[in-house]
């Protein structure tokens, strides 16, 4: 992994209300930091953020030290609409909530990065989809569809001032250890193990979106969503876009492989990528053709894997073309870079 993917890019303020769960449970969240290599500054910071291995770390240390409460479904519980920032503030100033899910499919990015919002109306129901754009641990990844989908639920009956009418909620996770927990959360009817794609999808009565919202602020709407935009905007106002697309690339699944999705991801089109990256003297193909073949190189030496599963892991079509793009890069074959690998590490 190279050095740039380390980038923080996941804003720390929820890990900071995690930390505070941890001392309200007795727990020592100093020591639980540090293991996780995180500066409680960092966490104290209004700006503060985190890298993904320092996220994935604080989570593995957070069950270890206390595998039995429950914390991603308290963490959820826990958070508010003001917990976002400005994506908070435009939420609560919206009109209604069709307005507040296209809020969220443009700049769920803000938030959490390693998820991406979809937000899709059919003739019979209104549907929110959550699905990952990052490798994450599955403890990782149950941890935050947990938070997510229960913070989901309390954030959105706000909104509505608690009327809401039955909906349903279906989780990529199985079903929890703590599941008499959810029978508080009503109106949501809970479906666990949702087999699509790891995330969730949330399906409302038609009709439900339409309604106004109590705190609809045409001007404190205005202004929130526009500084939304320049937190999306962000990264290339700081010339870290390389560091970025970097981190993204690396840690993608198939869901992100392209510029045109990264460019979505930014608000900005194509074509504007292409030439920021060439302003901090890149290309995405370039940065696209490092980070596979590091890919490669990671996935032949784990030793896990067959060359042709390696293949198609990294987008292949067969074998044959990994090979040639692999001799390229290395000078030599596949199986003879892991033969010296596996030399060496003897």
């Amino acid at each position: 992994m190279t050095a740039s993917a380390e980038l923080p890019f996941i804003p720390a303020r929820y890990y900071a209300r995690l930390a505070e769960l941890l001392v309200a449970r007795g727990q020592d969240a100093q020591a639980v930091l540090a293991v996780a290599g995180i500066n409680e500054g960092v966490l104290a910071a209004p700006e503060g953020r985190l890298t993904l291995p320092q996220v994935e770390a604080l989570i593995a240390e957070v069950y270890r030290v206390a595998p039995n409460i429950p914390w991603a479904f308290e963490l959820g519980r826990s958070l508010k609409l003001s917990s976002h920032g400005m994506l908070g503030y435009a939420m609560l100033s919206s009109p209604n909530l069709d307005y507040v899910f296209q809020l969220l499919a443009r700049y769920f990015r803000i938030i959490m990065p390693t998820f991406r919002l979809q937000y899709r109306r059919a003739s019979e129901h209104d549907e929110v989809l959550l699905s990952v754009t990052a490798k994450l641990s599955a403890q990782n990844l149950l941890f935050h569809v947990e938070t997510i989908a229960v913070a989901w639920h309390w954030e959105i009956l706000s909104l509505l001032q608690g009327e809401m009418p039955a909906y349903d909620l279906y989780l990529s996770i199985g079903s929890p250890r703590h599941l008499e927990r959810y029978q508080s959360l009503k109106p949501a009817r809970w479906h666990f193990g949702w087999p699509i794609q790891p995330g969730f999808r949330i399906v409302y009565p038609k009709g439900l979106v339409g309604r106004e919202l109590a705190m609809a602020d045409p001007g404190a709407l205005q202004l929130a969503e526009r500084q939304c935009s320049e937190l999306a905007q962000q990264t290339l106002k700081e010339g870290r876009l390389v560091e970025w697309v970097t981190a993204m690339l690396t840690y993608s699944r198939d869901v992100i492989t392209t510029r045109e999705e990264l460019a979505d991801l930014l608000n900005i089109s194509p074509r504007t990528l292409d030439r920021r990256l060439q302003d901090e003297g890149a290309s995405f193909r370039e940065l696209s053709r490092q980070i596979r073949f590091q890919r490669a190189c990671d996935l032949l030496q784990a030793g896990q894997l067959s060359m042709l599963e390696i293949a198609l892991e990294l987008g292949y079509r067969d074998g044959a073309n990994f090979t040639r793009a692999f001799r390229r890069e290395a000078g030599c074959s596949p199986s003879q870079w892991r033969s010296h690998a596996e030399r060496q590490i003897k």
